[in-house]
């Protein structure tokens, strides 16, 4: 059974309306409203949690399948093509319809045998709306339940993009799927709206599974690109594609260096550091990283930060040939994580490699976005978000470019999972 998005509002959950805001403070209070549970005691991260930064640089444990693909960027769009394509191509292409066996009391093997039989219809609904959520089944409730459920489909899997540096725990290596954002050191954080991407390699096709749902709160999020193209304001969105976006991808924290003497730091300690650290990253990923050191980093101390080269905000989807926005802002930039904290209470020390992976954003020509650009880019994203509150065995699968994804705060503890997929 297919349901519309719009048909599933028994489930408890509308999509909440973002007033539009031009204040630090309206943007909190939003945010508090839509998202925030009260801040969870502390908590432990589990084992798989807890890589430490060195760990980080052995690599994944899942093996036997191909690299994670190499972004397609499309047909260029030019920020003067931005405007018409605005005008001339309809809203509303973005969904996320709800799937449900084809009847009640089915088996494993019942619930598996019908995927087979809707294999088409699916992934043509895949095509035309970015995503679906598949809820009431039994079979994807475990780890080989999933794996089923994804090869009945057809999905071939791929490796993590971050595969290489192991950034991201492994649920099942046997299964290859990866744990998603469970840490409890993280549930009162909100996941921001992105995209899998690093460097020169996104998966094209995501499957995010529940197999256990917090007891409160964490509700996965998803933001159609094509919606968020319509959303966004043409000037911002402009600017963005004249000027490009980029990223810095991970911090060194480098505070120590204040106690040596600064002659023998900047001729040789510096520069020393500087090419260690491009050395070893150059190891571990395809993609160029571009370092400098900052006087004031994330914790306020001299840090050492790493870029990605700069990338367009809006791009053509491969499959759908729409314009979408195709650029983790909302994810990345520390102005809208540090306002979004403001509203949920100070994070807990978090464990492994997530203390190297503090991120930023900035144009192309190393600009600043203005505040009122950082908070338009979150109005428009969280006018057009749509929750899921997922369910044990509930699995969304989603078109990597079309479609962001998020999640929200949580309490207690939380299992799920992704598999990320090659083209079809």
């Amino acid at each position: 059974m297919v349901q519309a998005r719009g048909a599933a509002k028994p489930r408890g959950v509308a999509t909440p309306q973002h007033p539009r805001c031009s204040s630090r403070a309206s943007t909190a209070r939003w945010v508090a409203r839509a998202t925030a549970v009260p801040p969870p005691a502390q908590q432990e991260d589990r084992a798989q949690d807890k890589k430490g930064f060195l760990e980080a640089f052995t690599g994944g444990g899942i093996e036997g399948i191909e690299p994670s693909p190499l972004v397609e960027w499309g047909q260029s769009i030019t920020a003067d093509m931005v405007a018409k394509l605005k005008e001339t191509q309809a809203k509303g292409a973005d969904d996320v319809p709800v799937v449900t066996p084809s009847a009640e009391g089915m088996s494993l093997a019942e619930e598996e045998q019908d995927l087979c039989n809707r294999k088409a219809e699916l992934l043509d609904l895949l095509a035309q709306r970015g995503s679906i959520h598949f809820t009431g089944y039994n079979l994807m409730k475990d780890a080989a339940g999933y794996h089923r459920f994804y090869d009945a489909l057809g999905l071939d899997p791929c490796l993590d993009p971050i595969h290489s540096v192991a950034a991201r725990p492994v649920s099942s290596a046997e299964h290859k799927i990866y744990e998603a954002v469970n840490k409890p050191s993280r549930s009162n954080y909100v996941v921001g709206m992105h995209n899998e991407m690093v460097g020169t390699q996104a998966p094209r096709y995501a499957g995010f599974v529940c197999f256990k749902p917090a007891e409160e709160g964490g509700e996965f999020w998803t933001v159609g690109g094509n919606d968020l193209f319509h959303e966004l304001s043409t000037p911002l969105l402009q600017k963005m594609q004249q000027k490009k976006v980029i990223f810095s991808v991970v911090e060194f924290p480098m505070g120590f260096l204040k106690n040596l003497d600064k002659k023998i730091v900047e001729s040789f300690v510096k520069p020393a550091i500087k090419g260690l650290a491009g050395a070893a990253v150059g190891l571990k990923v395809d993609f160029p990283v571009f370092f400098r050191f900052v006087d004031e980093g994330y914790d306020g101390e001299m840090a050492l930060q790493g870029y990605a080269d700069p990338q367009p905000a809006v791009i053509e989807d491969p499959v759908s040939k729409l314009p979408v926005v195709f650029c983790n802002i909302h994810s990345h930039s520390k102005f809208l994580r540090d306002d979004r904290q403001k509203s949920l209470g100070a994070l807990q020390e978090t464990s492994g490699a997530s203390k190297a992976n503090k991120t930023d954003v900035s144009y192309g020509d190393d600009s600043p976005f203005t505040e009122e650009e950082l908070y338009e880019f979150d109005r428009a994203v969280m006018k057009v978000m749509k929750p899921i509150p997922m369910k044990a065995g509930d699995v969304v699968l989603l078109d990597n470019y079309r479609t962001m994804h998020g999640r929200g705060t949580f309490k207690g503890s939380r299992h799920n999972a992704v598999a990320w997929f090659n083209a079809l």
